[in-house]
């Protein structure tokens, strides 16, 4: 799976011409409004694009004109560029957006372009075929190869948003048993994918639960074990493939045992807890459903700084599987990063910007003070 090396983004909200190289590990910090969710919406945006949701996005994010840098009567079209590599060879791919009808984007063009260790110096030009499966407005010809890869970059990217823990949040709901198979963005479906790791039949399933119950008892050692149990007469006889078991009539909760043996629900977690559990799944997943480009807004909300220093140290053991890019406000996990994974963002006449933290120019004040109180004193830039 090729890797995603370079992003450019142009005219997207306050993105207006900004250039993104991400590391294994990527954060981002800056004042509010300065551009961190517009990075990551977009981010966003490109994994449903990959899914064929792109006019679902535009319509929940309120149309094309909250979409466009200036707006309207001034709009002009969102432009994008990602290139990737590995040791085959490159791959870029892209598009611009234009406004339609409807408050909606469509595709004025799109490209796909690489060379392959096979061929090198070839270089291949066809079409994405996003505008055909997103927005059906016409179809295009695409050469299969190269289009293809590219595509299965954009289908391995995800995002993780786990702030609602409400009462009546989606991950405090029952799953449906049929949505087993990876976890969803907003950890709608957790039950049932954490009973899918529970019981898989393949040993790195198994693998993935037995590590994300272990991550667990180091930030709640209360809980003796995770439950989710499915909403069945037998649910300790449940079995994925019973041909007599229909999964789209099945409903799966998460329980919980305590140190006592007492069982409750998940009701009775934290929203610290919850949140720790949710991020942990995500971040343990096979390596068949781990998302090679993963991207976490705010995952320090709610955790200890116990938990929070296990979340990033798990972040850098995927680190050769997945990038991971995370937006956020703490400087508790400034501490746990280093400068060099640090991406200032900052609103200047308007636009955000994304600087680079250089080491070598901290390198006097690194001695006495950590990057947290350097950014505290606003030596970092990216302050209100």
């Amino acid at each position: 799976m090729k890797t995603i090396t370079r992003i450019h983004i142009e005219g997207f909200r306050s993105l207006q011409d900004v250039t993104f190289e991400p590391g294994p590990l990527t954060v981002l910090i800056g004042p509010n409004g300065a551009g961190k969710s517009n990075v990551l919406s977009f981010l966003r945006m490109l994994t449903l694009m990959g899914t064929r949701s792109l006019r679902l996005f535009c319509a929940t994010q309120g149309g094309a004109s909250t979409l466009l840098h200036r707006g309207p009567p001034d709009a002009e079209e969102i432009g994008w560029r990602v290139e990737t590599s590995d040791e085959h060879g490159r791959i870029a791919f892209g598009g611009r957006l234009a406004q339609a009808a409807g408050d909606q984007l469509v595709f004025s063009d799109e490209y796909v372009e690489g060379s392959q260790e096979m061929d090198i110096g070839r270089a291949w030009g066809s079409s994405l075929g996003l505008g055909t499966s997103s927005l059906d407005i016409g179809r295009r010809e695409r050469r299969p190869g190269i289009a293809d890869q590219a595509l299965r970059t954009l289908r391995r990217m995800s995002y993780f948003h786990f702030h609602d823990t409400s009462p009546s949040s989606k991950l405090r709901s029952n799953a449906r048993g049929v949505d087993h198979q990876y976890l969803r963005s907003d950890g709608s479906n957790l039950a049932a994918y954490l009973l899918a790791r529970k019981l898989g039949e393949r040993e790195d399933s198994r693998a993935a639960w037995r590590m994300l119950e272990g991550l667990v008892r180091q930030v709640a050692p209360f809980i003796k074990s995770l439950e989710p149990t499915p909403n069945v007469d037998e649910p300790e006889a449940f079995r994925w493939n019973d041909p007599e078991l229909r999964l789209d009539q099945v409903t799966v909760r998460l329980d919980w045992i305590d140190e006592n043996d007492n069982r409750f629900g998940v009701g009775q977690l934290s929203d610290g807890t919850l949140r720790a559990i949710a991020l942990f799944a995500a971040l343990t997943q096979p390596g068949a459903t781990l998302p090679t480009f993963i991207t976490i807004d705010e995952p320090e909300l709610g955790l200890h700084p116990a938990a929070l220093a296990l979340f990033v140290e798990l972040v850098r053991s995927i680190s050769h599987r997945a990038k991971v890019v995370l937006a956020t406000q703490s400087p508790a996990l400034l501490n746990l990063v280093e400068p060099e994974e640090v991406r200032v963002v900052e609103r200047v006449n308007g636009a955000t910007q994304l600087r680079r933290l250089d080491r070598e120019s901290l390198a006097e004040w690194l001695e006495e003070y950590s990057l947290a109180e350097l950014y505290d004193k606003n030596l970092l830039g990216g302050r209100p």
